[in-house]
């Protein structure tokens, strides 16, 4: 065998090897989150400590359970930027029972169904009546937070009793509860999206509508599901929020959609549909914990660090499309 063929053949087996890694759609992110690993922990005092490491994945356990939701919802080829308005009234919710029965199961109940309740609403509009799902969800958030803020005449949720924010500071084995919870849910959608019917539908309606329902798929069931599944999990998120703060401000879940929905394309989940993966919303999370833990540490002002986020949401979405288009070439 000439020596040309066999550097031909190497290189179709190196270009196939690049193409495998660049269909694993978390691959871009983890680099990056190694790379961020290093050079924060070179140049941050503490950060390579195991107390860090806990504070950096118990702190990001709410953005990392509400985006494992909403990355479902991208999946399906829709968005769901009300997340963060959902997120106050469901804490609202969660406040307002625990302060009148206690306990830990009908608060976290409470909020799980008032979630799920504005997920279907939102599902609702976005499939039976046709709505592009952000002019939904961009209605959905203030209208949202117009309801919180009525709900509540302005006041603070407080006196939350103990045995509710046992999902907030609880430890189980010596760990946080926010933390198991997290890697639980990571869990168990990712076993669903693999194991089940589930994952293979709500990513053929991401990635061809027309061609899932031509395939017999009930595509307005996938996406509706979706959104259900989204809120329910903001009410597992408002539950560790309210348990770790201790007290609902008016102010709560400000901000959190475009966290979230940093996560997931950070992640590697395709804004598109179709593409991703659960993984990818979990390592999205860690990488957004990492990268604010670290400019803390370094002292960086808070007003640039909304500027790097954004920096890194528009890295993110090149990243996508230049692999999407070395996958197709």
């Amino acid at each position: 065998m000439s020596a040309a063929p066999a550097a031909a053949s190497r290189v179709g087996v190196d270009a196939a090897g690049v193409r495998r890694v660049l269909a694993r759609p978390a691959a871009p992110a983890v680099v990056f989150l190694a790379i961020l690993v290093v050079i924060f922990g070179l140049s941050a005092p503490g950060f390579f400590t195991f107390e860090n490491a806990r504070g950096i994945l118990a702190s990001v356990a709410v953005l990392g359970v509400v985006a494992i939701g909403v990355n479902q919802v991208i999946l399906a080829g829709d968005i769901d930027i009300s997340v963060g308005s959902m997120l106050g009234l469901c804490a609202v919710a969660v406040g307002a029972v625990s302060t009148a029965v206690g306990g830990l199961i009908l608060p976290l109940l409470a909020g799980m169904a008032v979630g799920a309740a504005v997920g279907a609403v939102n599902g609702s509009l976005t499939t039976f009546a046709r709505i592009p799902s952000i002019i939904v969800t961009l209605g959905m958030l203030y209208a949202l937070r117009g309801l919180t803020l009525v709900i509540t005449g302005g006041d603070w949720v407080t006196g939350i009793p103990a045995p509710t924010r046992e999902l907030g500071t609880g430890m189980l084995l010596g760990v946080e509860v926010p933390i198991l919870l997290l890697l639980g849910v990571a869990a168990a959608v990712a076993a669903a999206g693999r194991f089940t019917a589930w994952g293979r539908d709500v990513h053929a309606v991401g990635g061809n509508r027309s061609a899932a329902r031509f395939a017999g798929l009930d595509v307005t069931s996938v996406r509706l599901r979706a959104f259900v599944l989204t809120g329910a999990l903001v009410g597992v998120a408002a539950t560790i929020l309210v348990g770790r703060v201790g007290s609902v401000t008016t102010d709560t879940g400000v901000g959190l959609e475009l966290q979230v929905i940093a996560a997931v394309v950070i992640g590697g989940t395709s804004i598109a549909g179709g593409r991703g993966s659960t993984l990818a919303a979990l390592i999205g999370t860690i990488l957004i914990g990492v990268f604010l833990n670290g400019l803390v540490l370094l002292d960086v002002p808070p007003v640039w660090q909304n500027v790097v986020l954004g920096g890194l949401i528009l890295l993110a979405v090149s990243t996508d499309a230049i692999r999407r288009r070395v996958l197709e070439g």
